[in-house]
């Protein structure tokens, strides 16, 4: 696994949307912006500044990202999610990125761009926050995690008591090479020629595999027939444990509950947590994707402590 260089005070980052620009929220794209540039240089790219149903053309959000990668940043943060960051994926220049890794951050819509780097071509990559997320004048824990865990101090993540995290088989720890993402979005590259999965999980098999899953609308019954595609594939075999976020917007059936469809595609061999703090609700959790992580779920409250593979 490669692992990028970690953060260090006034290195340059760059801001740019592969997906959906800032033009209905500047203000507090501003605030995000102040607070990213309290202890890095901050290169932002036109687009960002763009329609916020899609940033500009597929060729001019592509080229702009590549542009970023010759500008010597040591991070890019994707500025906002949305639906059509996938259309860039052909244009997108990955072997410059493994040749001269820099950290790729963002969630939701950018997970395409993330799970192929991570999966495809061994490049970790952050599922943390959007380059608009730091839009608070006074930041929250979750915010000081992710910043921390950007510089390279792994902190240890701990669930917020925002919201009722469960364990579907009561207490564990487990560990394993961690991987996930926006499941509407890992259902669009599911079968194409950019999922490498099998190979992923074939390659780290030796480490044990936990996924992680951020649900923004997908129905329960959608989300049953989702993961069944996916265990169909093959994308489970070596997993030890699987993490679902907070559904953003439910739309549970009447006859079957997001618990119900998770129970009718895994059996008590794995480990299941509901409702943890990742992805679209916030607070959340900064994952890095490519990392070993330490899962533990006691009293309640579920535990992770990441590392890198050359700590071993």
């Amino acid at each position: 696994m490669i692992y990028p260089n970690f953060l260090k005070k006034n290195d340059l980052i760059g801001i740019t949307a592969l997906s959906s620009g800032c033009d209905d929220s500047l203000s507090e794209f501003q605030i995000s912006l102040n607070n990213l540039s309290r202890d890095y240089k901050v290169l932002v790219t036109n687009d960002v500044y763009g329609n916020h149903l899609v940033s500009a053309s597929k060729e001019i959000r592509s080229c702009e990202f590549n542009d970023l990668l010759d500008k010597c940043v040591k991070m890019i943060y994707i500025a906002r999610g949305g639906d059509y960051l996938i259309e860039t994926i052909p244009y997108i220049d990955f072997d410059k990125i493994k040749n001269n890794p820099v950290w790729i951050q963002g969630y939701s819509d950018p997970t395409s761009l993330l799970y192929i780097l991570t999966t495809k071509y061994d490049v970790a990559t952050i599922y943390g926050l959007n380059g608009k997320g730091y839009d608070s004048l006074v930041l929250e824990k979750y915010h000081l995690n992710n910043l921390e865990i950007n510089k390279g101090n792994l902190v240890v993540q701990e669930s917020f008591m925002d919201r009722n995290t469960i364990s579907l088989n009561g207490n564990f720890t487990s560990e394993g090479i961690i991987i996930g993402g926006c499941i509407e979005v890992l259902k669009d590259i599911f079968d194409t020629k950019y999922d490498a999965t099998p190979a992923f999980i074939n390659r780290y098999k030796d480490c044990g595999i936990v996924w992680y899953f951020d649900i923004f609308n997908m129905t329960s019954c959608e989300l049953m027939e989702t993961l069944k595609l996916f265990k169909d594939k093959g994308w489970f075999r070596y997993t030890s444990t699987i993490l679902f976020g907070t559904v953003m917007f439910k739309n549970a059936t009447s006859d079957m509950t997001y618990v119900d469809a998770i129970k009718k595609v895994f059996d008590n061999s794995y480990n299941v947590v509901m409702d943890a703090n990742i992805g679209h609700v916030k607070p959340s959790f900064t994952i890095i994707n490519g990392s070993m992580v330490e899962v533990s779920f006691r009293d309640k409250k579920l535990v992770l402590k990441q590392r890198l593979l050359e700590e071993e």
